[in-house]
């Protein structure tokens, strides 16, 4: 359990200082708004650009292990959007939200330093290979289904122009097509542009952890306590243990196998955080969700850990 507290308290202690910093009037709402807009509106997207154009197919064969992860994941984010649209009464934007909070994992942040401390250097093959698709694939769904329910109401035959019209303006989505056809001219990335993209990427973390902290200072919490717990039964326990089921069930090799569960228990990555704001639909509720899921996790990793290492 230290060594998973370890890894978590740089990432509570950086949201709580944009908390105090907000709650004693230091960082005003006007602060968050601008440096909310350079991590989501410019920062992500060239993340996501630079991620795309280096993104080298596998070489070895990881069909067991994507087919164990992405289709709990796929599951646990039906449940949770169905949970919250049906039994919470939450609208169906906010509802696919919640879904993403329930299956998104906070991979970079906490999956890469902890899988290999507790599993091993051998784990960050095919933990990489889990990683390497994981935002591009999730954010590329959700975006375009979430568009898809704003145009709902255009009519059927205005959809169409209706959902592309929100994914050209939607800049997570022009930085993932940037980055596709900028692969296809096969030039790379220069030296001096890489450079750029890696003091955007170490930025991006602590900017938006700050404007987490401070958003949790300014929202009243008292009607996010359902979803917020929603999405940590679902994100903590119930993808890990789907992960482990069907990938047992499929025959993965048990280090992959603990993997791809490790990284299912991880809690709700800011990409909930980042959608929620996007849309706006119910900021309050993303950055609960992510609260409770990061500081629960401290105890339900700790589990996976010493039940991985008990098989």
């Amino acid at each position: 359990m230290n060594e998973v507290f370890y890894v978590l308290a740089p990432v509570l202690a950086l949201g709580l200082i944009g908390y105090f910093a907000t709650r004693f009037g230091f960082f005003l709402s006007s602060h968050r708004d601008g440096l909310s807009k350079y991590v989501f509106d410019f920062a992500v997207p060239m993340l996501l650009f630079s991620a795309v154009v280096e993104l080298e197919p596998p070489k070895a064969s990881a069909t067991a292990l994507f087919a164990s992860y992405y289709i709990p994941l796929v599951v646990v984010f039906t449940l949770g959007l169905l949970i919250s649209w049906l039994l919470l009464k939450r609208p169906v934007i906010e509802s696919m939200v919640i879904g993403l909070g329930s299956c998104f994992s906070n991979t970079v942040l906490l999956g890469i330093p902890l899988i290999p401390r507790a599993l091993g250097d051998d784990a960050l093959f095919p933990l990489f290979l889990l990683i390497s698709v994981h935002g591009i694939t999730v954010f590329t769904a959700v975006t375009v289904a979430i568009e898809i329910a704003r145009g709902r109401d255009a009519g059927l035959a205005n959809l169409p122009k209706q959902v592309l019209s929100g994914l050209i303006g939607n800049p997570l989505i022009v930085g993932l097509g940037l980055g596709f056809l900028w692969k296809l001219t096969d030039l790379g990335i220069h030296p001096i542009a890489a450079d750029m993209f890696h003091l955007v990427a170490t930025s991006v973390t602590p900017a938006a952890l700050f404007v987490l902290g401070s958003s949790l200072a300014s929202y009243s919490i008292s009607g996010s306590v359902g979803p917020a717990l929603l999405v940590t039964i679902l994100k903590n326990t119930a993808h890990p243990l789907a992960v482990f089921l069907l990938g047992s069930w499929l025959g993965l090799e048990m280090l992959w196998l603990s993997v791809a569960t490790m990284l299912a228990a991880m809690p709700t990555g800011m990409n909930m955080y980042l959608f929620a704001n996007r849309y706006q639909v119910s900021p309050p509720t993303a950055t609960t969700s992510i609260f409770v899921s990061t500081v629960s996790s401290v105890i339900t990793i700790s589990i996976v850990i010493a039940l991985l290492k008990s098989v």
